[in-house]
């Protein structure tokens, strides 16, 4: 995977983590002192450390953020954007100042950020090439659920003890974030009467032993734990960790000016051309690298098969004159058969003439014959040789003719008979 820069703006400190490597995976962090009306110093430490990115991942700690649940009509997220930067001051307590709002399609939560200092941070975090920013308590969840923390209520006190972060994660899902002021021991009796539906792991960070106890009597039934970590990073770390695992689907939780909202359409349109064109001259080369390869291995073969017709030009005049020879030898033995069954008919024929029969002439068209001849029964013929298995289709081919011959009488006839070779 290409590397990922993952940073957490804090009010005192950017925390960046830094993602590398496949299938290993790096990771590198660095905190750096900021002030958020002065970002330049920090973003040049920034840069000097890690250079710049493709893809730069911003979260906002909630101590920059404003957070309020506000009931909207059911709409998309850029209109629900739009319903609240008409009238920024009637949803938060706020006076003449301009907002960026966060929302969500599944809930009434939303985020907010003053502009013009969202506006500064873009303009310095730019140089690094920042891809999104968006709320840290959504970064946090997302980081969470990587390390199978799905269910649970987060308690973190913010920098130099100003007040605690509440957040509740239901299903990997942050379903409700709150900023109480105070330490834990008031925002544990002030959760002690709100309904969690069911939470019972609480995470600490940062963990204190003594701390855990108090949140022990002060949530009864409920299990206190520390934040866990991922891999290397410990809990300080995981929101900056979280802004980098965001998906195209983050986007429409984000943070989003103006600017920043057409620079990602931008992005994408200029990507999906760069697809599209980067696919068209795949295919064209595709195409002609195929036309190409079956021009040589067309090529290498007519090479091929004339250097085996010349290796093979004696074999072939060989193999034609045995073909020749083979053909001239079958015509012989076809002839010899023929003789060799016109003689054995003829015989056959002789043998089943009766003895006071003579034949005039024989016409030979075999497996036919036609004979004429004198007999003094010419009829008696007929049967003789119909009985014999060795003739078939016997019959006279005309009628028969009675003459005097020395003292006897003779029948003059005409007969033709199919002979049936032997199996």
């Amino acid at each position: 995977m290409s590397p990922r820069l993952g940073l957490e703006l804090g009010r005192e400190a950017i925390r960046a983590v830094l993602v590398s490597g496949w299938p290993r995976r790096s990771l590198r962090v660095l905190d750096v002192a900021w002030d958020p009306e002065e970002p330049g110093p920090a973003v040049a430490a920034l840069r000097d450390s890690f250079g710049t990115f493709r893809q730069v991942c911003v979260a906002v700690d909630m101590e920059l953020l404003k957070v309020k649940r506000v009931k909207l009509p059911a709409l998309p997220s850029d209109e629900r954007r739009r319903i609240l930067g008409l009238e920024p001051d009637r949803y938060f307590a706020v006076r003449g100042e301009e907002l960026v709002f966060a929302t969500r399609d599944v809930d009434d939560l939303v985020f907010a950020a003053s502009e013009p200092a969202l506006d500064s941070w873009m303009a310095a975090l730019a140089e690094l090439g920042v891809e999104r920013i968006e709320p840290g308590p959504l970064a946090l969840a997302r980081a969470l659920q990587s390390v199978g923390v799905t269910d649970g209520l987060v308690l973190r006190r913010g920098s130099a003890g100003r007040g605690v972060e509440t957040l509740e994660l239901i299903d990997g899902r942050l379903r409700n974030a709150r900023r109480r002021y105070g330490d834990l021991a008031g925002a544990a009796s002030e959760l002690a009467e709100v309904d969690l539906e069911g939470v019972r792991d609480v995470y600490l960070d940062p963990w204190q032993e003594e701390e855990a106890c108090q949140l022990v009597k002060g949530l009864p039934g409920r299990e206190v734990k520390p934040l866990p970590g991922v891999a290397d990073l410990g809990p300080a770390h995981l929101c900056a960790y979280g802004a980098t695992l965001g998906t195209e689907s983050a986007w429409r939780e984000s943070l989003l000016t103006p600017e920043l909202e057409g620079r990602h359409r931008r992005r994408r349109r200029t990507g999906l051309i760069t697809a599209a064109a980067s696919c068209a001259a795949a295919a064209l080369f595709l195409l002609s690298s195929l036309d190409a390869y079956r021009a040589r291995a067309e090529g290498h073969l007519d090479a091929r098969i004339a250097a085996l017709r010349d290796q093979a030009s004696e074999v072939l005049t060989l193999q034609e004159r045995a073909a020749a020879l083979g053909r001239e030898a079958q015509a012989i033995s076809d002839i010899e058969a023929e003789r060799a069954d016109l003689l054995g008919a003829l015989l056959e024929l002789s043998r089943g003439m009766p003895p006071d029969a003579w034949i005039r002439t024989i016409q030979a068209e075999p497996p036919d014959f036609y004979i004429d001849g004198w007999a003094r029964d010419a009829p008696a013929l007929i049967p003789l040789f119909e009985n014999d298995p060795r003739f078939e289709d016997v019959q006279f081919r005309s009628a028969t003719s009675r003459a005097q011959i020395g003292n006897e009488t003779y029948d003059y006839f005409s007969l033709a008979l199919r002979t049936v070779r032997a199996p």
